[in-house]
Order: structure tokens, then C-alpha cells, then sequence
């Protein structure tokens, strides 16, 4: 790979790894904060067994980040097979994200209704928007280094 294609290849691991870090945070301070929280308490329920799917899937992209930065360093992977593996772990990211975002949608709803569920679904809310941006620029990433094209793909 030439310098352009390694430094589109660390670009897109760095935005995959910020984005794990970011889910990871957020999931944690979602942890730490539902519970104390006013809000119904089957969407409590919800949302914590959402953030601990948040922290799950942050702790398996970096595993998997690892072991592909493992991988390259052996010259076992290739930038092609890390184009496929980096957009699996942005779907990995995203499919936890959504699912929050849907809990969101739930609280928004509440809030209407009573507005003291409104802390709970603005910490939901921001937290949810903090990781949809680290997706966005982990995809963007990911996506430059796909557009590189061929050069990129030769080892």
C-alpha cells in the first residue's frame, strides 16, 4: 500500500476506535444516570439493557479492531478485507445505536405527555446524537479509504 492508502487505513481505524470510545462513554454515563432518572419504568428497563448492548458492541469492535491491526502489522489482511471488516463494525455500531434511538423516540413521547420525563430523554437523546456523529465520520472513513480504489487494495 502506498502512504495515501496507509494513512486513509489508520484514519478509518482511528474513527472506528473514537466511535467504540464514544459508545463506550456514553453507555457508561447512561448506566449511571437512568437510574436516578423520572421515567417509566419498563423504558428505564429498556434503556439500560440498551446501553449495556451499547458497551457490548463498543467492546467487540475493539476486539475486532485489534485483531485486524494484528493482522495488518503480520501482513496477514489486506486493505481490502479491512474495507469489509471496518464497514461490519460501523453496522455493528450503528445497529446498537439505532436501537437507542427507538428508546428516544419512546421518551420524546413521554415527555410529551409529562414533562418531567424530559431530563431522561434529553440525556438519551444527546448521548444517542454523540455516537450517531462518531458513526458518521467512522463511515466516512471507511468509505474514503473504500474510494481509494485499487492502489489502496494492492499489498
Amino acid at each position: 500500500m502506498g502512504k495515501s492508502s496507509d494513512n486513509l487505513l489508520q484514519a478509518a481505524i482511528t474513527a472506528v476506535r473514537d466511535c467504540a470510545d464514544t459508545m463506550e462513554t456514553q453507555a457508561e454515563s447512561l448506566r449511571e444516570a437512568l437510574p436516578t432518572m423520572p421515567m417509566d419504568e419498563g423504558l428505564r428497563a429498556s434503556a439500560l439493557e440498551l446501553s449495556a448492548g451499547l458497551k457490548d458492541a463498543s467492546g467487540r469492535v475493539m476486539f475486532e479492531l485489534a485483531l485486524l491491526q494484528a493482522e495488518l502489522g503480520e501482513g496477514k489482511a489486506d486493505a481490502a478485507s479491512a474495507v469489509r471488516r471496518l464497514a461490519g463494525m460501523d453496522a455493528v455500531m450503528m445497529g446498537a445505536v439505532a436501537a437507542m434511538a427507538d428508546v428516544a423516540d419512546e421518551l420524546e413521547k413521554a415527555a410529551e405527555l409529562d414533562e418531567t420525563y424530559e431530563r431522561s430523554f434529553v440525556l438519551v437523546i444527546e448521548a444517542t446524537a454523540a455516537m450517531l456523529q462518531g458513526i458518521e465520520k467512522a463511515k466516512a472513513a471507511t468509505q474514503a479509504l473504500d474510494a481509494a480504489g485499487p492502489a489502496a487494495k494492492r499489498t
